[in-house]
């Protein structure tokens, strides 16, 4: 599950990007009791939050982020580095001395059952700049040094005279590549002989070393890939349809088959009565059985059925995902069509059940704001600054003035511009 999040220089995101699902340690949680799962440890990780904002806020940028950093655990044939197009929006921003930097900065803290990882990479135009893991048992407060990789710095190679000689270009120009200092700490499942040996000071990553040592097996590096691999699922839209990043083909011609995925989905429509599922376009070609009071039977394919229900369709191989899969799913924008009341009682569905697994999706849905059903801790807001274009991140439980007890919806004092993130003037 996901403890926290930071990150910046990424893409509209400037400054530190802090996002975390730790549940509140005051007493108003008790008043949602379904709301967050108590660990072995006792710590407490919210099930889901929300995030708002105008359109060109950031929200999408938000869910971008985790997009890159999974794709770093799943396409090893790209060696891991920032590119310009994804640094904060004026171009590279000023590393402070006035000069520009591509560098940016990600740290992700998981639970894994009763412990805790905590792993921070660095990466720029160049590569890795830090690459580091850490372990805490019981707590994330007490964490021990699994690895670290430092970059150093650059080891010049020979000048090659020979692209002068024979007329080339750069021959009169050095190349080389960065050194890198490597600290060992405490491993699990492998010596640290054994971690050194594949930790030495000219190594030069094509690719993360955490991939490499979990690899090996150790321990803790097993799970953190497992996580950004297996657990972390990206749900967006593209052309009209879903794109599950994370979920296999098979994975999810499987859940359509689920009969707790067909109880999902009537939560839309109580007469949905059984549904013939095509493999190839699951969410056009299926065909959907209603049957009526009376006992009479319709049925015709999934693709000629309102919007709201094709979108539902998909949208309950989410539910599902969180529910039953215990996966952490960063959804974008996927509730567009979707009835506020029908979310709202998909949520409530997620609360409902006891699991492992963690939504959080953004929405321009602002009936979902609200106190009622929600702890301020779940709700997050995107705004742009319009001068510079930059995007901020912030909670609602950042505003200590909105009170449990306030008087009106949250999503109204949202829509007056009381709480920031949403299109003014």
């Amino acid at each position: 599950m996901l403890y926290s999040s930071t990150f910046s220089n990424f893409t509209s995101f400037r400054d530190d990007l802090i996002f975390d699902l730790a549940a509140p340690k005051n007493r108003v949680r008790r008043r949602y009791p379904g709301n967050f799962v108590q660990l072995e440890s006792g710590e407490l990780l919210l099930k889901y939050a929300v995030l708002a904002g105008e359109n060109a806020g950031g929200k999408s940028n938000f869910v971008k982020a985790f997009r890159f950093l999974r794709s770093l655990f799943v396409r090893n044939d790209v060696v891991p580095r920032s590119s310009r197009n994804l640094v904060f929006c004026e171009g590279a921003w000023d590393a402070g001395d006035g000069s520009p930097t591509t560098l940016q900065p990600f740290e992700i803290e998981i639970a894994i059952k009763d412990y805790f990882l905590r792993y921070t990479l660095h990466v720029d135009e160049a590569g890795i700049v830090l690459e580091q893991l850490e372990r805490s048992e019981k707590s994330p407060h007490s964490y021990r040094l699994v690895f670290r990789l430092l970059r150093s710095e650059r080891s010049i190679a020979a000048r090659d005279d020979r692209a002068v000689s024979e007329g080339g270009e750069g021959g009169n120009q050095d190349s080389g590549r960065y050194s890198y200092r490597a600290e060992v700490g405490s491993p699990l499942g492998i010596s640290r002989e054994l971690l050194a040996s594949f930790l030495e000071p000219e190594l030069d990553p094509a690719r993360l070393m955490v991939i490499t040592l979990s690899m090996l097996g150790e321990r803790s590096c097993k799970d953190v890939v497992s996580w950004f691999t297996s657990d972390l699922v990206i749900a967006s839209r593209s052309g009209g349809a879903f794109i599950f990043e994370g979920v296999s083909d098979d994975s999810l011609d499987s859940i359509l088959h689920d009969e707790r995925y067909f109880e999902i989905l009537r939560l839309a429509d109580a007469s949905i009565a059984d549904v013939k599922i095509d493999r190839d376009n699951p969410f056009g070609d299926s065909g959907l059985i209603r049957t009526l009071p009376s006992g009479k039977t319709y049925e015709w394919t999934l693709g000629d059925d309102s919007a709201g229900i094709i979108d539902f369709a998909q949208w309950a191989v989410i539910v599902y995902l969180v529910v039953y899969g215990n996966k952490t799913v960063f959804a974008d924008e996927v509730d567009g069509a979707i009835d506020p009341v029908l979310a709202e009682r998909a949520l409530a569905f997620v609360n409902g059940k006891k699991h492992r697994g963690q939504l959080v999706f953004t929405t321009h849905n602002v009936l979902s704001l609200t106190l009622r059903t929600l702890l301020k801790e779940q709700i997050y807001f995107v705004t742009k600054d319009p001068d510079t274009l930059a995007s901020t991140l912030y909670a609602l439980s950042d505003f200590s003035d909105v009170r449990y007890d306030v008087k009106g919806e949250v999503y109204d004092l949202y829509m007056r511009g009381m709480l920031g993130g949403a299109l003014q003037g």
